[in-house]
């Protein structure tokens, strides 16, 4: 089968390797979407924490099931339209036992640990089957949709980390494909007012064309920001990996206002300086957010069946597995919004 394997830093080909083979465990999935996740293009360029080389990227997936292990016959059938959450996780560790498996002491990680769906096939083994790492596509979504029920997950997590309640202000630093899913969901979530905040013109532009919210705002200065919302927050989510949003974010919340760190930031700037005297006299609560549980995919998909959060739109690049490169520079450019690979074309 054709795959692109990343086999060192900015070192991607797509090459002939060998189809998976299922055996009496797992699914093999033969991969119709797999978007391109920003995530995916750190791994490019600087790697991962979590990243194990070589590895086929990608996970952000949707596709047919292939071909099912004698094991696990009865739970999906050959021809079964999926999407696959990447955390494969062992099931029995304190964090899967209460509900938080996205921590799970073990997990290993779809495009990480596990070849992903930068390829015409993948394997699912066992354990992430058994564990909810595969779940059925509802008929009224797209295949390209459904590879976009991963990242509305993880916004799912973030939000429910930060508590966001009925009659929040919410914030949304960046106004990136996660920045669009974080306004629509907190809304969903009960939002009473949604505020989005970018700089470069182009995605301004594009939110002010497509996003139902109640300001679209300019980052042209850090100072006119914080006179505009100052004290007027309730909860801050940087979209975005600007190093500056996470100080920024904690400058404008409101006394007991939440703000999630959402997005890794580079090495080099991981020591951000912050006010902890903001943080202790406000009552601030700040929560980290990390990829997402398959309970949380499950989710994504039923809200996307309803219709409550729109994706087709953001999908403005389809691409052929070939184009992988292409596609990583429009991503990394932020010339194109949700790019999807699409191993069959």
């Amino acid at each position: 089968m054709k795959a692109a394997v990343l086999r060192g830093l900015e070192n991607i080909k797509v090459e002939d390797v060998s189809t998976p083979v299922c055996g009496d465990g797992g699914i093999l999935i033969k991969v119709d979407s797999c978007a391109i996740c920003r995530t995916d293009v750190k791994m490019f360029h600087v790697g991962h924490r979590d990243l194990e080389l070589p590895r086929i990227l990608g996970h952000e997936i949707a596709g047919t099931v292939a071909e099912v292990g004698t094991r696990i016959r009865g739970k999906f059938r050959v021809g079964d339209k999926v999407q696959v959450a990447p955390g494969v996780t062992c099931g029995s560790c304190s964090f899967c036992k209460k509900g938080a498996s996205n921590m799970c002491d073990n997990i290993k990680i779809i495009g990480f640990h596990y070849d992903g769906g930068f390829a015409e096939y993948m394997f699912i083994p066992a354990k992430g089957v058994e564990n909810g790492s595969v779940n059925r596509i509802p008929p009224s979504v797209s295949f390209e949709e459904a590879s976009l029920a991963e990242p509305i997950a993880c916004c799912i997590n973030a939000l429910r980390r930060c508590r966001i309640e009925q009659g929040d202000v919410v914030a949304v630093f960046g106004a990136g494909p996660i920045g669009h899913l974080f306004a629509q969901l907190s809304r969903l979530f009960g939002a009473s007012k949604v505020i989005v905040v970018e700089r470069e013109r182009e995605r301004l532009k594009f939110a002010e064309q497509h996003l139902q919210v109640d300001a679209i705002i300019n980052l042209d200065s850090e100072s006119s920001i914080i006179n505009i919302m100052k004290n007027e927050i309730d909860v801050v989510i940087p979209a975005c990996s600007a190093p500056e949003v996470l100080a920024l974010g904690i400058n404008i919340l409101r006394k007991r206002g939440r703000i999630a760190f959402f997005s890794g930031l580079l090495r080099m700037h991981k020591d951000v300086l912050i006010d902890h005297n903001l943080i202790h006299y406000k009552e601030l609560q700040i929560s980290g957010a990390y990829g997402c549980t398959s309970e949380q995919n499950r989710e994504a998909l039923t809200i996307l069946s309803t219709g409550q959060v729109k994706v087709d739109y953001l999908i403005t690049h389809q691409i052929s597995l070939k184009e992988l490169i292409r596609g990583l520079r429009l991503v990394d450019t932020h010339k194109a919004m949700k790019v999807v690979v699409k191993p069959s074309i």
